[in-house]
Formats: C-alpha cells, sequence, structure tokens
C-alpha cells in the first residue's frame, strides 16, 4: 500500500514503490530488506540505528523512541502510520510539482531542490540507503549517485511535462556526456570562458561536469543559478567541501573552472 501522502501525478518507477510500498506490519524478528528498511529509515529521520537486516530489541526501541516522538502509539511495530512517517521525506521529494508553464529544464531545477528539501542521504554505509537504490535500482560500495540524483530530477520533469528525455538516463558520468555530445546539448569549458557560449544562457536545470581530465568526468549536478564567476547547485552524493563521493544532496556553489556543461 502506497502511502495516502503520496499525490497524483507523481513518479514512481518501481524501484521507487519498493522503497516506500506498505506490505503489512514489521516487528522484532523481521530479517533482511523488511527489517533493513526500517533500520535504515530510522537513521534518516534521526533515530540512528544499526542496518544489519535484523530487527532485534534496539532496533524495537528505537521504533518506540521514532513512535513517541510522532505522536504515535509507542508499540515497538511498525505500522502503517508508523510506515507513512517513515517514508514521509521520499514522498515529499515524489509529489508532483505543477507544470505552471516551466520547461523542461527549470522544472527539472525545482525538482532538485524539493529533493533538497528533504535532505536525501546516505544510510548503512558508503553509497548505501533508501535514497541510493530510489536513484540508481542499486547500492553498495560503487553506486556513485551523482548521475542519479541529476537524471532522477530531469526523469521527474519530462513526466509531468508529458514529454520524453532529451537523452538516457546513466548512472555514469563519461555516458551523460557522451551521449549530451551526440544529442548537440554539450557546452564546453572552452566555449563558456571565450564567451562563445553566454553564462547566462546557463539556464536552472543545466547540468554541469567536474572534468577530472580530458574525457573524463567524475561528478554531475544541475545549475540553478549562474553568475559571472560562479554558479550555485543542486547535486547529489556530496559534501561541505564539493567531494564527488560525499554522503548527501545539498545546494552547493561552484566556479567555472575544469567544468563542461550539458543545456537543455
Amino acid at each position: 500500500m502506497l502511502p495516502t501522502t503520496l499525490r497524483d501525478g507523481a513518479y514512481l518507477p518501481k524501484r521507487v514503490k519498493e522503497e516506500i510500498d506498505f506490505d503489512g506490519p514489521i516487528e522484532r524478528g523481521a530479517k533482511k530488506m523488511r527489517a533493513q528498511r526500517v533500520q535504515e529509515f530510522l537513521t534518516l529521520n534521526g533515530f540512528a540505528v544499526s542496518v544489519d537486516g535484523d530487527f532485534g530489541p534496539a532496533t524495537e526501541k528505537r521504533v518506540r523512541d521514532f513512535q513517541t516522538a510522532r505522536g504515535l502509539p509507542a508499540t515497538g511495530v511498525v505500522d502503517i502510520k508508523t510506515h507513512e512517517e517513515l517514508v514521509a521525506p521520499i514522498v515529499k521529494a515524489l509529489n508532483p510539482i505543477a507544470a505552471g508553464g516551466k520547461s523542461l529544464s527549470t522544472l527539472a531545477a525545482a525538482y532538485a531542490k524539493q529533493h533538497i528539501k528533504s535532505h536525501p542521504m546516505e544510510a548503512g554505509g558508503d553509497n548505501r540507503g533508501p535514497w541510493v537504490r530510489s536513484y540508481l535500482d542499486w547500492d553498495g560500495k560503487d553506486a556513485r549517485w551523482c548521475a542519479g540524483f541529476v537524471c532522477f530530477a530531469l526523469e521527474q520533469a519530462a513526466h509531468t511535462l508529458g514529454g520524453q528525455l532529451p537523452i538516457d538516463s546513466s548512472s555514469s558520468c563519461d555516458v551523460l556526456a557522451m551521449e549530451a555530445k551526440t544529442a548537440g546539448k554539450f557546452v564546453p569549458e572552452s566555449r563558456v570562458k571565450s564567451g562563445a557560449f553566454a553564462k547566462k544562457d546557463l539556464v536552472p536545470g543545466s547540468f554541469f561536469l567536474v572534468r577530472k581530465v580530458p574525457g573524463d568526468w567524475v561528478h554531475v549536478g544541475i545549475v540553478t543559478a549562474p553568475s559571472k564567476e560562479s554558479f550555485d547547485t543542486a547535486e547529489g552524493n556530496t559534501d561541505s567541501g564539493g567531494s564527488s563521493n560525499g554522503f548527501e544532496a545539498a545546494e552547493r556553489a561552484r566556479d567555472y573552472r575544469s567544468k563542461d556543461f550539458i543545456v537543455w
């Protein structure tokens, strides 16, 4: 059963539905993913517990703590009301934004900012947790999810507008760059630096790519506001230092050095 707070028109691929669907009460003794998701969502909501896929006494206590904090009966059992509270941050990020004349690009930026309000974070280890699986359909040490984050926002925008994606989604920065080149939507740093491409045309929703060396990009995010010497961003799998393997989605500011762009 999907949360009642999920509004009609939301973009809901199967991988995300699996993260937020309620398939019955979860209590002490539950194992594997049923227990793991409870532990991850508790942690994401500020009630940290070991994420080991074993619903034992510590998990039960944290469920009771969470229920008490949310004004629910402290049973230690994840019923439908508790489940809805646990998954609420993801549901808020999924809920549709009215198109209101917005372009694909500006709507993608709006969705990215909506996600950041729910503070997507890893849970249970490096590149792990419900947010990562929602963006990529898998998680684990090598699940760099920056590309998944930006592509999901673009997918939401295309879904809302009833249109097609301008390029295929990918979990790889390099693949996104190559697809954008093929589609004629890639803008190299040299064109921006020379003024051949005006910075003002980096409209909200454009992608930026952090270039390590020519032909190799290590991070991608969404431009939300360009200016003369820097631009504001919404990006996933980053941290306060702008790492390409951080732990959260956040708004940042970046300069134009070693950046290429994809413009819709």
